[in-house]
């Protein structure tokens, strides 16, 4: 290889790893003291204490929270595991990237069939390349949001490591096959790499549900997953799971304040977040149900209680009278729910 196409191919590489410590330097420098001011102002509009030690306190809490020298294990880790990959992706004559994989390459009776470590090369280099794209775009949004901790770098690294084996082992999964399918999926392994990187999780479940060995044997607890709240998306998702939250339950049990402090989304959404999950921890599959008539919430259920509306509900969802005084007795024993109700009332008045 010739050294002016090694310099051209570790510049582009450079290029492409600077994004992840150029952001830890904005946002150090430029967007945390913004932070700190927005989490304040959120403070006081929740009716919280404005003592000076207090605020000197909460300074600190947020200064732990985003202290630079924590930023420097996971950013060299992602910036180098992309550089490898990128090394993976450009450095072959041609490139892995722009070849992939040419039509009868692949069969077994081809006299000029693609080596099996250069098919596993192929799906490496694409899960990371897929894996890339997805984390600029998330600690984007992070920056933008004021929300970029060191856990983002920890979640961007273990996911490109985890896309990373899971289309390692897709690619070994597919040789196994029925030959025809074969044949069609080794065709489509790049693409198919690519969009692993970017939902590890739909690969991981795509064998799971082929192999006999992972089917279930019986019914466990009922897992409920934060897909089924209304406004979260995979960033959202994301972003929960590095503070503690992987499904529904733990959102419902959250503590309202820790969230505003330790993320930056809307306040008035993580409350809608809050009380939808704890009706749907409540109701569970039934949720849908009380949806479509209107009722999302714990809010908009004990609402509806209050007002002598059960019976009405009872007509228009599929929710018999007794299981929705049931569930009125349970939301209104419940505390939190008032105070979701006073954090409501006190941001919307701000």
């Amino acid at each position: 290889m010739e050294w002016e196409r090694i310099i051209l191919i570790l510049l582009g590489i450079t290029v492409l790893c600077s994004f992840f410590p150029s952001s830890v330097i904005s946002f150090q420098k430029y967007r945390l003291p913004k932070k700190r001011r927005e989490y304040e102002r959120i403070r006081r509009i929740l009716g919280k204490d404005d003592d000076t030690d207090e605020e000197e306190t909460l300074k600190e809490l947020v200064q732990e929270e985003y202290k630079g020298r924590d930023y420097i294990l996971p950013v060299c880790f992602v910036t180098l595991f992309c550089a490898l990959g990128f090394w993976v992706l450009f450095s072959d004559i041609p490139p892995i990237i722009l070849t992939g994989i040419a039509a009868g390459e692949f069969s077994d009776t081809s006299a000029n069939a693609l080596p099996y470590s250069h098919l596993s090369l192929v799906a490496i280099g694409m899960a990371i390349l897929g894996s890339y794209v997805w984390s600029i775009q998330y600690i984007a949004r992070r920056l933008i949001s004021l929300d970029l901790s060191p856990g983002a770098y920890y979640s961007v690294g273990t996911r490109i490591i985890f896309a990373t084996f899971v289309s390692l082992t897709f690619h070994h999964f597919i040789q196994s096959i029925h030959p025809e399918a074969r044949k069609e999926m080794i065709e489509l392994l790049p693409v198919l790499a690519f969009f692993i990187g970017v939902f590890p999780q739909r690969g991981t479940q795509y064998i799971q549900e082929k192999l006999v060995l992972f089917k279930k044997l019986g019914k466990g607890a009922h897992e409920l997953s934060l897909e089924m709240i209304e406004g979260m998306n995979l960033f959202h998702r994301v972003r929960l799971s590095e503070v503690g939250i992987d499904n529904t339950q733990n959102l419902a049990e959250a503590n309202l304040e820790e969230l505003i402090r330790k993320t930056s989304f809307n306040p008035r959404l993580l409350l809608d977040w809050i009380a939808q999950a704890k009706l749907y921890v409540i109701v569970k599959d039934q949720v849908n149900s009380l949806r479509r008539v209107g009722v999302r919430t714990v809010l908009d259920f004990q609402a509806a209680g209050a007002k002598n509306g059960l019976s009405t509900l009872a007509r228009l969802s599929e929710m018999s009278e007794d299981q929705l005084a049931t569930v009125y007795r349970v939301i209104s024993a419940d505390p939190d729910v008032d105070t979701i109700a006073r954090a409501r009332k006190n941001l919307s008045e701000s």
